[in-house]
């Protein structure tokens, strides 16, 4: 691999090779089970039987867990089945407004509504019910749920509003996605959590338990070989391996999210500089790139001496 001659060069190498790397899909078994899960309710509320409210479901993960790749998985495969027009499964973020009017609004805003923030409330939910028919939305699923914890006041009846105008009304089974804080509004509107048949579990893989650090394992290891086989390296670094597995899991957490961008960046580093392999170096660079948010631990553990 011989080194670009300019910036451009360099560049157009490396936003290439990102690309790839966001194309790549390695199996992670519990975010398959929860991609079921979430079908499952999907299939339910297709069958159920004429005057029975909607079911639903929710993901409650910390931040980086890979709850919404599940959702977009799903996604992904519904629309491959779609008929001209329809949108499967409809992926709803919760507006940060935090406002009760805000949800008919997001709603209207997913399925690509012109002016969705057009007239009142009371307008709106019509509006948006009458474009969930029409382009015969089977599951909706409502993502960053935890934003509706950010007003107290309002989030019971952002709750009630959902369980209300599309569980009850028998429109479509819905999914709630969100950090943990997403408790904090089920617990205020026990109705519509005594409403939710199943949830999917995407907590963080814990190094202590002999299962989850396999897991972590096979993941990394996977990860490694993926790259190689997308030829962003020429051979896979040791992710899974004694030196990097450890440190690798402390940065991360064992969430999804930080293991993929601290593999991202370190995979950059070395197509930058025409290299083979990613080193502890490529590592402990990634790690002090990660957001204050996804960083699990105080210190870099890819640091000599850190461990």
């Amino acid at each position: 691999m011989s080194a670009p001659q300019t910036p451009s060069e360099r560049a157009l190498l490396v936003g290439r090779a990102q690309a790839k790397f966001d194309a790549i899909r390695v199996d992670y078994p519990p975010q398959t089970s929860a991609m079921a899960i979430l079908d499952e309710v999907r299939i339910a509320g297709l069958y159920r039987e004429p005057d029975i409210p909607c079911g639903g479901a929710m993901i409650v993960a910390p931040t980086g867990a890979g709850k919404t790749e599940t959702i977009k998985g799903l996604r992904r495969i519904l629309n491959s089945n779609a008929t001209e027009g329809q949108i499967p499964l409809l992926h709803v973020e919760i507006d940060k407004a935090g406002t009760a009017d805000s949800v008919p609004t997001s709603i209207l805003k997913a399925l690509g509504a012109a002016r969705p923030e057009a007239g009142s409330e009371k307008t709106r939910w019509p509006r948006a019910i009458a474009e969930i028919v029409n382009r015969r939305v089977e599951l909706i699923v409502f993502d960053e749920f935890d934003l509706a914890a950010k007003r107290p006041t309002m989030s019971g009846p952002i709750a009630t509003g959902i369980r209300q105008q599309i569980m009850d009304a028998e429109i479509a089974p819905v999914v709630f996605v969100g950090s943990e804080a997403a408790d904090t509004v089920f617990a205020q509107v026990p109705a519509l959590r005594g409403r939710l048949d199943d949830s999917a579990d995407l907590s963080p893989m814990l190094w202590s338990v002999p299962e989850d650090q396999n897991l972590f394992l096979k993941f990394v290891s996977n990860l490694d070989q993926a790259m190689v086989d997308a030829n962003l390296v020429k051979c896979e670094s040791g992710f899974a391996g004694d030196t990097f597995a450890h440190p690798l899991w402390q940065a991360s957490g064992g969430r999804l999210r930080p293991i993929c961008k601290i593999a991202r960046h370190a995979m950059s580093s070395v197509i930058r500089e025409s290299r083979d392999y990613i080193s502890r170096e490529d590592l402990a660079l990634a790690v002090d790139t990660l957001p204050n948010n996804e960083k699990s631990c105080s210190r870099n553990p890819f640091l000599t001496g850190v461990g």
